[in-house]
């Protein structure tokens, strides 16, 4: 025990060695872990969940804005109005459905006044039963999530990873966890990868496919794994985890578009051709420049399609076979940059990439720092402290945003760098090419690179010419 936990006393643990016991374990730890910081974090919220009508509650000072709340009374869900809107979407069907069953629960459970004839009283009263029954789903979710990471982290064939406390203890989730429902899509995401690392191809073309239902970044995933898998394992594991994906995305999705095909096409068209929004880079360009970027989501998607699409050329044309964490990575990342608004509850996306592709020690500081300070900005923005109209330090929203760009485009590079040159993937190694890989392990070969030595060796060899033998 001693040589296991304190190396420096005695020694390194040998590799053929299997620990078992709790202490060896960290699922229980990650668990503990995650269950303080979700507990701090609703903590943080009770200031700001209205209780009375004549309330005030000044929650960007406070910074605990979250829309779960707010959405509830703006919507009318009190009153018993769909979460699909009578016109227009206004979320994924999953987490519609979602908000559906935790209204029933309400109702039925907790005998929450939710009614056509409900008072503003009553309402409120109503949400913050709402928001208690969805902060204890997002928990869930939160726990499920940290997880998944077990298998998704770094770790050697039939351990576990311990790369969950490092999710499960993210001033990250501290910040963002309980501004809106984005821990849904997030964890289904993460349960699907898990279904791949664990060679079940199907099953988490279905499982992420689900995901998509719930969220739209999803389906960068789905492209990510797709791409992987058709160039490390060719087009039937790719279609073998396609097909499953596309299926049970228009499956979820066929009631509402026999329902209305136009309300479903509005809402991914706005997904996609939003207009500049908080946060984003193209946000910055026109507070500095003054110079009004039209379409902002239109153009980061056609850079988006385009960039991806340069990117799959290069690496089937030089054949490399990337790992699945990496290209979420870049998809993710991409997307992020490109796109054009960045909601601080975003970040908990970032971190998600970041941990599949490049899980260390600058990295994650680098972006804890830069995430958390945007987070902190974009209230003080809100709130009015930070704008010109207020005579505040505004060029402090302005940096935050930039630092945070400039990170994420850093980790970007460096993943890049990971695929074009394995050697300096430090996440591959010949006992697991990839652990999130699952069947694309089968027949890889992870090559150590050559040592000082061995260079020189081979070079000196290159240039020796073999004596021929007289005639």
């Amino acid at each position: 025990m001693r040589n296991a936990l304190l190396p420096g006393l005695g020694g390194p643990m040998g590799r053929h060695a299997r620990p078992s016991g709790m202490w060896f374990n960290p699922l229980p730890w990650a668990f503990l872990l995650a269950t303080v910081t979700f507990l701090v974090l609703f903590l943080r919220h009770v200031p700001c969940v209205q209780t009375a009508p004549n309330q005030e509650l000044d929650v960007y000072s406070l910074l605990c804005y979250s829309d779960i709340q707010t959405t509830f009374l703006g919507q009318g869900f009190g009153r018993g109005a769909s979460p699909l809107g009578a016109e227009s979407m206004l979320f994924s069907p999953l987490i519609a459905a979602a908000i559906l069953v935790t209204r029933k629960t309400a109702t039925a459970v907790f005998d929450a006044p939710i009614r056509r004839s409900a008072t503003l009283g009553q309402q409120i009263e109503a949400s913050t039963t709402f928001f208690g029954i969805t902060t204890l789903g997002l928990f869930a979710c939160f726990l499920l999530l940290v997880a998944s990471f077990v298998w998704l982290g770094r770790r050697r064939p039939g351990r576990k990873s311990w790369d969950a406390l490092l999710l499960a203890a993210s001033p990250i989730v501290l910040a963002s966890g309980l501004i809106s429902w984005d821990l849904v899509p997030i964890t289904i995401t993460a349960v699907g990868l898990v279904q791949l690392a664990r060679r079940r191809t199907v099953e988490a073309g279905i499982v992420l496919g689900l995901a998509a239902c719930a969220g739209t970044m999803p389906i960068a995933v789905i492209l990510a794994v797709f791409v992987a898998a058709g160039l490390r394992g060719g087009w039937r594991k790719s279609m073998a985890f396609l097909v499953p994906a596309v299926v049970t995305f228009f499956a979820v999705h066929l009631p509402l578009l026999l329902e209305d095909f136009g309300r479903v096409y509005a809402f991914y068209h706005q997904e996609i051709n939003g207009e500049t929004g908080y946060g984003s880079a193209w946000y910055v360009i026109e507070l500095m420049t003054g110079f009004k970027v039209r379409a902002a989501g239109s153009l980061g998607f056609a850079l988006l399609i385009l960039a991806l699409a340069v990117l799959i050329a290069y690496l089937y044309v030089a054949r490399k076979r990337p790992r699945v964490g990496s290209l979420i990575a870049v998809v993710i990342l991409l997307t992020v940059i490109l796109g054009p608004s960045f909601t601080p509850q975003t970040s908990l996306w970032v971190l998600f990439a970041v941990l599949v592709a490049r899980p260390f020690r600058m990295e994650l500081v680098a972006l804890t720092i830069t995430q958390v300070a945007h987070y902190v900005a974009i209230w003080g923005w809100l709130g009015g402290w930070l704008t010109t109209n207020q005579n505040g330090p505004y060029v402090l929203y302005w940096l935050a945003i930039i630092c945070r760009v400039l990170v994420e485009a850093w980790i970007l590079v460096e993943v890049m760098l990971d695929i074009a040159n394995p050697y300096r993937d430090t996440l591959r190694s010949p006992d697991l090419p990839d652990p999130i890989g699952g069947v694309l392990n089968d027949g890889e070969i992870v090559r150590q690179p050559p040592t000082p030595h061995h260079a020189a060796l081979e070079d000196e060899l290159a240039g020796y010419e073999r004596p021929t033998a007289a005639p």
